[in-house]
């Protein structure tokens, strides 16, 4: 219960202009701490935010901390700014040593939840991630309640080679193959590396209509 009261006390946040309206975007402006930070580090920089000025209306704000540190921006970071989690596990809870639940995220306040990284895709010294995966990790988080931001993208070599939508495409029929329409409507599909050209994000949009339809 103390838990729960300091969440409920967090600061109050400042907005300024107007809602995107019905049927127009509203913006997603995200920032992953990636494994950075400690507990000193982190209260600067929520007290940085705290003391930021508005937040544009037809924009959602979220910060992707370690776990470690998701409590602390809880209970402290302003209300307006919403906390993601930078992995959730497949199953639910039970004897899976390590791992974090997304219904144990949601519970906990979460709201977002990042997957398919290409950090996460690539490993750190083991097996990455492949797009099955991914998406199976994508439906279960939306199950449980979690908005997902799905990160997809090619490698600077596949670039180069002009293999970007090819790469991008196969990432996402895997999820394109589970997800419902309504699940669609809390995925946020993050362009990761490639960000040199509108181009690129707005032939990604065709492609998702393509493999969903």
């Amino acid at each position: 219960m103390a838990f729960a009261d300091a969440c409920s006390n967090r600061p109050e946040g400042s907005s300024k202009g107007n809602a995107a309206p019905a049927g127009e975007r509203t913006y997603l402006i995200g920032g992953n701490w990636k494994a950075n930070g400690t507990v000193t580090s982190a209260e600067k920089i929520i007290a940085d935010f705290n003391g930021a000025g508005p937040i544009p209306a037809n924009a959602e704000v979220v910060i992707g901390c370690p776990f470690i540190h998701i409590p602390l921006c809880l209970m402290s970071l302003r209300k307006d700014i919403a906390i993601a989690a930078q992995d959730c596990a497949l199953d639910g809870m039970g004897a899976h040593t390590g791992e974090t639940c997304a219904s144990q995220l949601k519970d906990l306040g979460v709201t977002w939840v990042i997957l398919g990284h290409s950090e996460r895709r690539e490993g750190f010294g083991m097996a990455g991630e492949d797009s099955e995966l991914v998406a199976k990790k994508t439906k279960k988080a939306l199950e449980e309640g979690l908005k997902v931001m799905l990160c997809i993208g090619e490698k600077k070599e596949e670039r180069e080679a002009g293999t970007t939508m090819d790469v991008c495409a196969e990432q996402l029929k895997p999820a394109a193959a589970i997800l419902s329409k309504e699940d669609w409507a809390n995925v946020s599909s993050e362009l990761f590396l490639n960000l040199w050209s509108n181009f690129a994000y707005v032939a990604i949009l065709h492609v998702l209509i393509f493999l969903c339809s």
